[in-house]
């Protein structure tokens, strides 16, 4: 029997009883709390499309880790003992951070932010528990992986803004450097920062000046780059020294490849003004895509079928 059958014969056989139901009307008052998250997520990938590319390739990574692992469906639809636990802390959380809200006050503004920030945890633990209801706990490992990665593409994303501006500038000084140990005459200021018009960070070599705009801050590559280290991370079930040396690999390697960007981009141009754009577009593309495969080989992402997990015990359904 498929995955896809067992899931509805195991719907035809439970639809009867009401704790199946009383499971759903749970996870029915979890998704329509979590709405605004979910709301935000999606603004947020439409609006920002380094958001949306590093959503994709997780998306794309969690499917390779499917692919590998060879997913078995274990006793779908049944609130197994990791569901139950991920849902109860989902709970927790949401009310602790609800609870917090009441109590902290605003002036006390670390305390209050983390406050907000447990409902980002509480939105993942309660996506685990959907999928280990549904698919059972065959998938947890992957399913822990994955929620965990969101959660932290969650937590980065809102980062983006507080940091445009000091990776835009780390990620300048860094190519203008380079150019200079190369016998360019580099400099690098700032313009503009009036009532109506936005500083602008420009990069001039050899006469010819270069917007430092967002989307050379280097932000999407890093971001998408740290995310597959966490990923990896938590599906290898590394330590603490090993995690740390994939973060840090993961952030190297998507600093040097977004100063390689902006390298190539700066000597491209002066011969290419015609087709500046396309030739921006393709360089951006082929460093981007080259920094992720690299982090992903690496850093021991799976290229071919994977051992299964050990099946669990029966005290653990």
């Amino acid at each position: 029997m498929s995955n896809r059958q067992q899931i509805f014969a195991s719907f035809k056989e439970k639809r009867t009883h009401s704790e199946f139901w009383m499971n759903g009307v749970l996870y029915a008052c979890l998704g329509i709390t979590f709405l605004p998250i979910t709301v935000w997520v999606a603004a947020s990938a439409h609006e920002q499309s380094r958001i949306l590319n590093a959503l994709l390739v997780l998306v794309a990574a969690i499917f390779l880790l499917v692919l590998y692992n060879r997913i078995k469906v274990e006793e779908p639809l049944t609130l197994n003992k990791s569901a139950r636990n991920s849902l109860l802390a989902s709970y927790a959380l949401l009310s602790l951070s609800v609870i917090s809200r009441q109590v902290i006050p605003p002036s006390s503004e670390v305390l209050y932010l983390i406050s907000s920030l447990l409902a980002i945890p509480a939105y993942c633990l309660g996506i685990a528990s959907v999928v280990l209801f549904i698919f059972g706990q065959g998938v947890r490992r992957i399913t822990y992986t994955a929620t965990g990665t969101f959660c932290t593409f969650i937590l980065l994303s809102i980062l983006m803004a507080p940091l445009d501006w000091p990776l835009r500038t780390l990620a300048g000084k860094w190519s203008g450097m380079a150019l200079s140990a190369a016998g360019k005459t580099v400099e690098l200021g700032v313009q503009g920062s009036t009532a109506t018009t936005p500083s602008q960070l420009i990069l001039i070599v050899n006469e010819y000046p270069f917007h430092v705009a967002s989307e050379c801050n280097g932000f999407g590559v890093i971001l998408t780059s740290l995310l597959l280290s966490v990923l990896l991370a938590i599906y290898r079930r590394l330590g603490p020294i090993d995690t740390g040396l994939n973060l840090l690999s993961a952030i190297t390697l998507g600093f040097l490849f977004n100063t390689l960007r902006i390298l190539i981009i700066v000597l491209l141009a002066p011969s290419m003004m015609d087709h500046y754009h396309l030739m921006h577009e393709i360089v951006g593309t082929i460093t981007y895509w080259s920094c992720l495969i690299l982090t992903w080989i690496l850093l021991n992402g799976p290229v071919e079928n994977e051992p299964r997990d050990e099946p669990l015990n029966q005290a653990d359904t």
